[in-house]
């Protein structure tokens, strides 16, 4: 088979799912790249309470218990909590209680026990600072919701996600092989020459922005298929997929949070834990959090009636463990990160380039897969 043959093809290809799929994956970018500093807009947009108090910290046993009662204020069942620990001087104590994520209410299954609600506490006096029914600004929890399932639930995750990871993988490869500039033309194929007007220009900077950004854009693909299809590609990112070991209380009374805590800590020197979850359930373990190289989260679990180590659940050496940090650009330095940023901005860009193309190629009358070269020959044959 001839490479004009297989070029044609790839042209169809790479033209139809665009024009297609194209604004499909342009939000899919777009959110994603608010998402990769969604902490900085939350911050910004909707910062948590400082702590005031000064003096050594409560037990984290009198930190859950203020959160159970706020929870109970507010009517809602105080399940499950999830105690983020401070980080920094001043930061409060922030407690999910109950079914709450930053996916907003479609990120949760909802029922008679499904409501949750955010608590911040000061970590020195106990005070209640602040309760929250929903995580963050509304509008990450949309970006949250429109990136991770297309406000279409579980299904729109699979399908819909799933399939535009796929296309944007198929838009890469076959980008890249109708990029691959002929002998000689190398020197032209990075950049957009100055005296580069109308389809040529549009040509140039398409092709030059996807081969500067390929190697980002196919790995923030690729993750975000992972973690889309958890089930078919492998773990999805390190999180999820594990049930809970089963517990069998004792007649003696249970460690607390802060026992529980040592005892991980313990488990994982070196490493600074990152929240504590106490189950909704006695037979289930308390659960420490730790995020390793600040990217990829372990997790020991405790067994709070014998008070030992039941678990360390640490995939830190593990490739598909980095799918997560390698989508969201988490823990692996501020010029990666920005990259990723940037490799959702530029589907926007090919989709508007990739449309001026294909409306100047129409209003010539001239066949989609006809080459520049063919269309608008200049001085140096490109």
């Amino acid at each position: 088979m001839k490479f004009a043959t297989v070029r044609h093809t790839l042209f169809t290809v790479h033209l139809w799912a665009g024009l297609i799929l194209g604004l499909f994956c342009a939000v899919l970018g777009l959110s994603g790249s608010l998402l990769v500093y969604d902490t900085a807009v939350d911050t910004l947009l909707d910062p948590a309470p400082f702590a005031n108090t000064q003096g050594s910290p409560l037990p984290l046993a009198m930190i859950a218990e203020a959160a159970r009662e706020a929870a109970r204020e507010k009517d809602i069942d105080p399940g499950q909590l999830q105690i983020a620990l401070p980080k920094k001087p001043a930061e409060a104590v922030a407690v999910r209680v109950g079914q709450i994520s930053p996916m907003g209410t479609m990120g949760v299954q909802r029922g008679p026990r499904g409501r949750g609600v955010q608590v911040f506490i000061d970590p020195v006096s106990g005070q209640v600072l602040d309760t929250r029914t929903q995580v963050g600004p509304a509008i990450v929890r949309f970006a949250h919701q429109l990136h991770g399932n297309f406000l279409l639930g579980r299904d729109g995750r699979t399908i819909v996600v799933g399939g535009l990871g796929v296309a944007m993988l198929v838009l890469g490869v076959t980008g890249l092989v109708l990029w691959w500039p002929k002998r000689g033309q190398w020197k032209y194929a990075f950049f957009v020459r100055a005296t580069a007007t109308g389809l040529r220009f549009h040509r140039e900077l398409h092709a030059a922005v996807g081969i500067w950004i390929f190697v980002i854009f196919m790995v923030v693909s690729y993750s975000g298929l992972v973690l889309a299809w958890p089930q078919l590609l492998g773990s999805g990112g390190g999180r999820g997929g594990r049930d809970m070991p089963h517990l069998t209380p004792t007649a003696s009374a249970p460690i607390g949070p802060d026992r529980a805590l040592a005892l991980a800590k313990a488990a994982m020197p070196g490493v600074e834990p990152d929240s504590l979850s106490l189950p909704a359930r006695a037979d289930q373990p308390i659960t420490v959090n730790f995020m390793v190289h600040d990217a990829v989260r372990a997790s020991v679990l405790v067994d709070p009636w014998h008070a030992r180590v039941i678990a360390v659940r640490d995939d830190s050496e593990k490739f598909l463990a980095w799918m997560r940090p390698l989508h969201q650009g988490n823990g692996l330095g501020v010029v990666y990160r920005f990259l990723v940023f940037l490799s959702g901005l530029v589907p926007t860009l090919f989709v508007v380039t990739g449309i001026i193309m294909w409306m100047k190629k129409r209003r010539r009358h001239v066949p989609m897969t006809a080459t520049l070269a063919e269309i608008e020959p200049d001085e140096d044959g490109a």
